[in-house]
């Protein structure tokens, strides 16, 4: 689920800003030539407007795409439903009018998301993406599926995870540009590790979500609200249709709309991401802290580098991102100096392939502060003989399709999209072309198996 506060509003904690940290000023936007070694430039912010009426046409069609998704058994369906409120195939992408071609960070209901795994692409199709890349949380269960449905539509769906970590705001995002090898590397015993963790990790949110549930509900009743409006486990069933396992990031959209607007301003929390970070996080910290005593837990962190090297050895493609690190501020309260040296030493010690440098959590300081980390790191990789960062960009964290300041979601293709000027087109400000990006990442992907005393046919 989306968490960290709306960006706009929010900064990272900092004993200075991130413009001053940067130090770099404004660069020019690359968007079809390589950009110049040592590290990306920073894409400027996308055009303030439309007027407030497009913006509000823009909505009222994502709304009606969101009813129409939801009420669809196929894709003929979809259009179907559509054609019946005069939006036939291609109208909403028209209205859309995206700032980018691919969406590579998003959510399905396999996790912690709204929309089955089949509906993504159906989603992307309509927008006017050509590629998605499926990473739920700890669970590969539903790439197989989006990709299949991918295949049919024209729509290019990678499949991905984001693996969790023992750190909050600690997430990495595993790519596997080479599907049919990752999906092959999936039926064989060599992924037994892999298909053991992840669901047990998943067991182990499942418990969490459940517990997480009556504390979210004792801290709505704090807020003095009333028992009948209270989260139910039927309605949290219906969330999930059933499938487990279920996630604590929903409770953050239900518990958002039991509060009022009044209540809403009154505590600043605005958005499910304010939600996440000033309650449920805090409620999953001390959860954890009541887990057995004595027993020390191995690193979650080591557990799923080590997962993505598994399948590195065994030739599957495959590289590594540093999924929004500004939650790593926003979640863990860590310095912007103490990501900067993170993100140093997993790369140097831990083969980290890249990190997100722009993401729906992201204004242009926190954009431009982390695209200087990339330049400074990769001057000095350059010098010294190791592989560059990568700068992934085209990120929005998609969970739910609702877009507007009444829920603050993060829309695909979109990242946050609401009312106010600068949201009106979203947020996201890709750092370069989306096929040059995937060109880099599926060469680091091939080079890592090299590295890893693999061979990479050729295509």
């Amino acid at each position: 689920m989306p968490t960290g506060k709306t960006p706009g509003k929010e900064r990272p904690r900092r004993r200075r800003s991130a413009t001053t940290a940067a130090g770099r000023g404004r660069a020019k936007v690359r968007r079809t030539a390589r950009p110049p070694a040592p590290g990306p430039q920073v894409a400027a912010a996308p055009p303030v407007g439309p007027p407030l009426e497009a913006y509000l046409e823009l909505e009222r069609t994502l709304y009606l795409v969101r009813d129409a998704l939801e009420n669809s058994d196929s894709f003929d369906d979809l259009l179907t439903e559509l054609a019946r409120h005069n939006m036939p195939e291609g109208r909403v992408a028209q209205v859309a009018d995206l700032n980018l071609e691919g969406d590579l960070h998003v959510h399905s209901n396999a996790s912690d998301g709204k929309l089955p795994p089949r509906k993504l692409p159906w989603l992307a199709r309509v927008l006017g993406l050509r590629s998605v890349a499926l990473t739920d949380h700890d669970s590969v269960a539903g790439c197989r599926e989006a990709f299949r449905e991918g295949m049919l539509l024209g729509v290019q769906v990678m499949p991905g995870v984001e693996l969790s970590t023992e750190q909050p705001g600690l997430e990495i995002l595993a790519y596997f540009p080479d599907a049919g090898k990752f999906f092959g590397f999936l039926a064989t015993s060599r992924a037994a590790r892999l298909r053991q963790v992840l669901e047990r990790r998943q067991g182990e949110i499942h418990q969490k979500s459940l517990a997480c549930l009556e504390h979210v509900n004792a801290w709505l009743r704090r807020q003095k609200v009333p028992v009948d409006r209270l989260i139910t486990l039927e309605e949290y069933d219906r969330w999930f249709e059933g499938q487990k396992p279920y996630f604590p990031g929903t409770l953050c959209v239900l518990g958002l709309e039991r509060l009022s607007e009044s209540e809403r301003t009154r505590l600043k929390i605005h958005d499910p991401r304010a939600f996440n970070t000033r309650v449920v996080t805090p409620i999953l910290e001390r959860l954890a802290q009541k887990g057995p005593a004595g027993k020390k837990r191995p690193s979650r962190l080591n557990e799923s580098l080590a997962l993505v090297a598994a399948a590195v050895k065994a030739g599957v493609p495959a590289a590594t991102i540093l999924a929004h690190p500004k939650e790593l501020v926003t979640k863990g309260g860590m310095s912007l100096g103490a990501v900067r040296k993170l993100v140093r030493q997993l790369a140097e010690e831990r083969g980290l392939d890249g990190i997100e440098v722009n993401c729906a959590r992201d204004n242009e300081d926190d954009s431009r502060y982390w695209c200087d980390i990339v330049r400074e790191y990769n001057a000095e990789a350059l010098a010294a003989g190791r592989k560059p960062l990568l700068a992934a960009s085209h990120s929005s964290d998609f969970h739910v399709l609702g877009p507007g300041l009444a829920t603050g979601e993060i829309t695909m293709g979109f990242g946050l999209l609401d009312s106010r000027p600068q949201f009106r087109r979203g947020n996201l400000r890709p750092q370069m072309a989306l096929d040059e990006f995937l060109e880099q990442l599926q060469r680091r992907a091939c080079e890592n198996v090299q590295a890893a005393g693999g061979a990479v046919e050729s295509d």
